[in-house]
């Protein structure tokens, strides 16, 4: 399994953070150019000054954001460990409006680290035999872990 998707990877958010982020200035620009009746040019100006602040820090947000996810994944891609989890039982659950997932819940052991439990979506219905060895990437010091890329 690859790494997930950044927040602005997804199109749908993508498209809603870039309306979000628009609003503000296009409200205080509509304000200051006149395309607003002179009565209400005061409410839009000031509407405009509080909402472009705003989309000022949702757009640091959700880049920081974006920023500190890719680091986690690259200090897992750096330092992380192969091993193999158990699975403990494996189910089919649905994931989507039409679409079924394999939830798979897995014991996983890593050399100097208590043993622990895990549960991954894949899409889906696959058949998984309790038992089954999967590889998992784990982290040797943080609680960070994902399925293995098998093309690694």
């Amino acid at each position: 399994m690859s790494r997930p998707t950044g927040w602005f990877e997804q199109p749908v958010w993508t498209g809603l953070a870039l309306l979000v982020v628009c609003a503000g200035p296009l409200i205080l620009l509509a304000g200051i150019s006149g395309y607003v009746p002179e009565d209400d040019r005061t409410a839009v100006v000031v509407t405009g000054l509080v909402w472009t602040p705003l989309t000022v820090v949702v757009l640091a947000l959700a880049i920081g954001g974006t920023l500190r996810d890719q680091r986690v994944w690259r200090a897992l891609d750096a330092d992380g460990v192969r091993v193999m989890g158990e699975v403990t039982s494996a189910e089919h659950v649905p994931c989507g409006e039409d679409e079924r997932c394999t939830r798979i819940r897995m014991l996983v052991t890593v050399p100097g680290r208590p043993p622990f439990t895990t549960s991954h979506l894949r899409t889906g219905e696959q058949v998984v035999e309790v038992g089954t060895r999967i590889p998992i990437d784990v982290h040797p010091t943080r609680d960070l872990f994902r399925l293995a890329d098998p093309s690694r």
